[in-house]
């Protein structure tokens, strides 16, 4: 009996069943459930056709679809040109600029929202100081855009870059030797070439802009802009089961959208693969000549809009009395005492925030460990759709999954009487579901790199499957693990879109505690900035110490 517990085979089939149960088994009861609702459990449209008869829902599908439609095209406004000076250009401390340019993927979207309502909005924000009362106004679909582009840019900035270091120049460069401008080179060779990463980076952009929560939250609702993720929270806020099923039916709606940009988003990188070679020879940078210095200030710029601006206003909002006035003789650090000392729900949530993090981010080490040596290092039938079936909680909206697991936790699970609903341990399973894929992702990197000489000579020295994985695999992979680790860490830290369907009393977040106070409950201010100043700063500080234990492998 202590063989079969310890062989292999139950060891990565238990892992299998987890995984099913983690990341597809909550959707099929999400579906089942609204489409077989109680109390009969009778085939039934009855929800779906609720929501296609409000009115409301078809505004907030059509502003989704527009605003995430818009912000993939202001995000490749953005990362186009910087993509160019950062990889063919030689553009001074390129290596620094795409770090600096790349740390607003590990913030959360929603700081973002809070950093420019404090400058941009059109009563009391710092920049209608500078210019006039109203001259600004974030509370509009142009600020609403603005601001999922100032951070989702880095997807189809991060897909380029990383398309275009893997591009043979050889084509590139010989079309400059013919006479041909680097502007052309560019349109007519490099973006054709990199274009299959462009479009999975600007799919990317489209999907986390339709699954964003906490942006249009704060910015769209005021303005009374309503999206499908607030609306979904909306129908849920209400409380009756009949909010909580159109919930459900929307929830669906989103859940195909999340579906069909997968399957899109894999034909784009197989598409990819196929275009970008390996790397022949070095790229030649593009001198830029006389056009330097302007280069220098646009990069400078943008650096400064996208990334500056904003964490000097969270950070004068944090140490200023009065919200959008700036009154240097009167900056101090009361906020950070009310918040820290004197605000009961700070200490709760960041010790919630921290055991979520901490489980979450373990789960998803082991799991996309074991997963990852099931796809890269064994020949198991149908191992590649290991990577798909990990992703699709990823994918999919935070929303849906939330939702999807409210339904199948709430009440009973496999016929067993388990309830989930308010707990920690719910918020938990959807943290490891949704950043699976994070993990699983970083292992295969690492353990492709790996040769397997070392596990076949300990295996002929008698050693087991587990003796190997414990004393081989898990040594040789401790870079990838530690970045695995962290790299879940941060962002479960945070988390804002699931986490805001699934707490309860007593189960405050810093994301939702960040959140609260920003909407509505910190009547003197100052405290969501507070909050927001010391999430960049543990952003900033994990991104380092990645790097630094990875070696520059892991990290941004």
């Amino acid at each position: 009996m202590k063989k079969l517990f310890t062989s292999p085979l139950f060891i990565l089939g238990i892992v299998l069943i987890i995984v099913l149960i983690l990341c597809l088994y909550p959707y099929s009861v999400l579906v089942h459930k609204i489409a077989f609702p109680p109390p009969d459990g009778s085939f039934s449209l009855k929800y779906f056709m609720g929501i296609l008869a409000k009115k409301s829902t078809f505004v907030a599908v059509k502003n989704t679809l527009l605003i995430s439609a818009l912000t993939a095209l202001g995000s490749v406004l953005i990362a186009v040109p910087l993509a160019w000076l950062l990889s063919r250009s030689d553009l001074p401390g390129q290596s620094r600029w795409r770090t600096l340019f790349l740390l607003p993927y590990a913030i959360p979207p929603y700081i973002g929202a809070i950093a420019w309502v404090a400058l941009a909005n059109p009563t009391n924000g710092y920049l209608n100081g500078l210019y006039g009362e109203g001259v600004l106004n974030i509370y509009t679909h142009g600020g609403l855009v603005w601001v999922m582009s100032s951070f989702f840019y880095t997807f189809v900035l991060l897909s380029m870059l990383t398309a275009m270091d893997r591009t043979d120049p050889s084509l590139e460069e010989a079309a400059r030797l013919s006479g041909a401008s680097p502007l052309r080179v560019f349109f007519q060779i490099t973006l054709p070439i990199v274009k299959p990463a462009m479009m999975s980076g600007i799919l990317l952009v489209f999907l986390a802009s339709a699954a964003s929560f906490g942006i249009p939250a704060l910015i769209g609702g005021p303005a009374r802009i309503f999206v499908v993720t607030t609306k979904i929270y909306t129908f849920q806020q209400t409380g009756s089961f009949s909010g909580l099923y159109l919930a459900g039916a929307l929830s669906v709606l989103l859940l195909i959208m999340g579906v069909m940009g997968l399957l899109l988003n894999q034909y784009f990188s197989t598409q990819a693969m196929r275009t970008i070679g390996g790397k022949s020879s070095r790229v030649s940078r593009v001198n830029l000549g006389r056009a330097k210095p302007w280069a220098i200030v646009f990069v400078v710029f943008m650096f400064v809009v996208l990334f500056v601006l904003p964490v000097a206003s969270i950070t004068l909002s944090a140490l200023s009395p009065y919200q959008g006035k700036i009154a240097w003789s009167e900056l101090g650090l009361q906020h950070f005492r009310r918040v820290f000392f004197e605000t009961q729900e700070t200490p709760r949530a960041i010790m919630n925030s921290f055991k979520l993090a901490v489980g979450a981010a373990t789960a998803t080490m082991i799991l996309g460990m074991l997963l990852a040596y099931l796809r890269v290092k064994t020949k198991m039938k149908g191992r590649g759709a290991l990577e798909i079936i990990a992703a699709v909680p990823y994918a999919t909206p935070g929303t849906v999954l939330a939702f999807a697991l409210i339904l199948t936790f709430s009440q009973s699970f496999l016929g067993f009487p388990i309830s989930l609903y308010n707990t920690l341990a719910l918020i938990g399973l959807a943290y490891t579901a949704h950043y699976l894929n994070f993990a699983m992702r970083t292992m295969s990197d690492g353990l492709g790199q790996v040769d397997d000489v070392l596990a076949e000579a300990a295996r002929v020295a008698g050693a087991g499957w587990f003796t190997t994985l414990r004393t081989i695999w898990f040594p040789l992979m401790k870079p990838a693990l530690v970045a695995s680790w962290f790299l879940v860490f941060m962002p479960a830290m945070t988390e804002l879109t699931m986490t805001i369907l699934l707490t309860g009393p007593g189960l405050e977040t810093l994301g939702t505690l960040i959140f609260q106070m920003q909407d509505y409950s910190d009547a003197s201010g100052g405290g969501a900035a507070v909050l927001s100043l010391c999430t960049i700063a543990g952003v900033i500080s994990v991104n380092g110490l990645v790097k630094l234990l990875s070696q520059g492998k892991y990290g941004l």
